[in-house]
């Protein structure tokens, strides 16, 4: 009966740590942002935008990193991202934003970008998308821009990839891999040692 109980009992114990160690952690979905190479006058953009999860978003408050460079041969890079700059931010000023699993999109109406600060007050940095932005007069306005130290790097009306008329900002390019989250560690590793230590006490009472 001893027996039979330390196995289901270390069975339980070993499954709850494999599912609380497999769990994913709360590290919300990574793009790898479009590089829309025809309207960026010979600049490369690459680099990660990361969301809190799916949904659709009124403001920026779901961005919770990004790390974007745009680089050109022969020309000082750009660089936006969450620890650069001494000021920075992500910024949703109209429309929605929509993160699923695969794809971050800016749906029509949206006007969204990240910029930064050199320094105090000078060496304004940025890059805007403007999908079909109706300012009531008849004529949406698109626009997509980067500009660094205040001198533009690219403009121009047009974007691609479009998923159904939203602007596709970015792609997964794979399905998440769940992670191991640190901070479960200790709730598993007392339960199971509490686990055993109670079946050795109860080995030990019947020996």
């Amino acid at each position: 009966m001893d027996r039979i109980s330390w196995k289901s009992t270390s069975g339980f114990a070993l499954a709850a740590m494999v599912c609380l160690l497999a769990a994913p952690a709360s590290a919300g979905i990574v793009y790898n942002v479009t590089n829309y190479a025809a309207g960026q006058s010979d600049w490369l953009l690459a680099g990660t935008i990361t969301v809190s999860g799916p949904g659709t978003y009124t403001n920026a408050s779901a961005i919770t990193a990004w790390n974007l460079t745009a680089t050109k041969e022969g020309s000082t890079s750009l660089q936006l991202a969450d620890n650069v700059g001494f000021s920075k931010g992500a910024e949703l000023l109209s429309g929605t934003l929509s993160a699923t699993s695969g794809k971050l999109l800016l749906n029509p109406n949206g006007f969204f970008g990240f910029y930064s600060l050199d320094s105090e007050g000078s060496g304004y940095n940025g890059l805007y998308w403007t999908n079909s932005q109706d300012y009531g007069m008849g004529d949406p306005y698109s626009n997509y821009n980067a500009s660094k130290l205040g001198v533009t790097l690219w403009q121009t009306g047009a974007f691609s990839p479009i998923d159904g008329g939203a602007w596709v900002l970015g792609t997964t390019g794979s399905a998440a891999v769940p992670e191991i989250d640190p901070a479960g560690i200790g709730s598993v590793l007392a339960l199971v040692t509490g686990a055993l230590g109670l079946l050795e006490r109860r080995r030990l009472k019947t020996a």
